[in-house]
């Protein structure tokens, strides 16, 4: 998703036709409306450009002026760019993030599946809905920083102490740990309810939390898009990534994360 946003904004700002590969997996779960291709033709000339020194959370000035940026390696100008990894910035389409939300609109089932849980979970009236990500599965491999319970404590009580009614969403790899974990974080007020989206895709996961009205993050680029698509206030942990870890080398935490989210410990 951040690579397929990034090749829109970055195609926007140079006078550039956004190309995606009909092979890519997010031509089954969105509503893309940019062209699509089945192949390159074969007389047109195609270069690669990759991040600048492979820092895949930094933004790269120099794609404002792709074309530029390419020449200093090309002797003459490309019929074709290819974006290469993975462009994790929202420096990139923020410009257009209107054009890149059209092309992240879901599909049916999906769609359909994430609203027939929301409305078997119906929300107290006036209340706000929080969608809450919690990703652990893959993040114990010793680079990540894993949030913790005291982050979900203090990101769950800023929603408590500003709306009169909350009820939070619960979407994760490990259902086990959320509910052991994050119930006991709330107070049981009458105002204050938890419910847990077990046993469904990642997409309509995803899907699910783009309908929230605000969304908690923990780590990783799922939550960060189910965050950016809710389009409300988002709450991150500020401790990802791990200090002095590999991932840390190639993050800018300002290029990654939008400023106007707030961070937390």
């Amino acid at each position: 998703m951040f690579t397929y946003a990034s090749v829109i904004g970055i195609a926007a700002q140079n006078n550039m036709t956004p190309i995606i590969n009909r092979a890519t997996p997010l031509i089954s779960i969105f509503h893309i409306v940019e062209q699509v291709t089945d192949r390159l033709e074969k007389n047109l000339s195609v270069v690669d450009y990759g991040e600048h020194e492979g820092r895949a959370c930094t933004y790269d000035n120099a794609t404002r002026h792709l074309l530029r940026a390419v020449h200093r390696t090309q002797s003459q100008a490309p019929s074709i760019i290819r974006l290469c990894c993975y462009f994790q910035s929202w420096r990139y389409f923020d410009q257009f993030a209107d054009r890149v939300r059209q092309n992240f609109r879901f599909r049916e089932p999906i769609a359909a599946a994430a609203d027939a849980f929301l409305a078997s979970v119906p929300k107290r009236q006036n209340a706000t809905r929080v969608g809450v990500h919690v990703r652990r599965g893959d993040m114990t491999d010793g680079n990540h920083a894993l949030a913790t319970p005291n982050y979900f404590r203090s990101a769950m009580r800023y929603f408590i102490e500003r709306y009169r009614t909350v009820q939070f969403i619960v979407c994760s790899d490990d259902m086990a740990w959320s509910k052991r974990t994050l119930p006991a974080l709330v107070d049981s007020a009458a105002n204050v309810e938890m419910k847990f989206s077990t046993g469904r895709s990642g997409h309509v996961d995803l899907a699910i939390l783009s309908r929230c009205d605000h969304v908690i993050i923990s780590v990783g680029s799922f939550g960060w898009w189910g965050a950016w698509l809710a389009n409300g206030t988002t709450i991150y942990y500020a401790n990802w990534p791990k200090s002095g870890s590999q991932i840390a080398r190639y993050v800018t935490k300002y290029d990654y994360f939008p400023p106007r989210w707030i961070a937390m410990t």
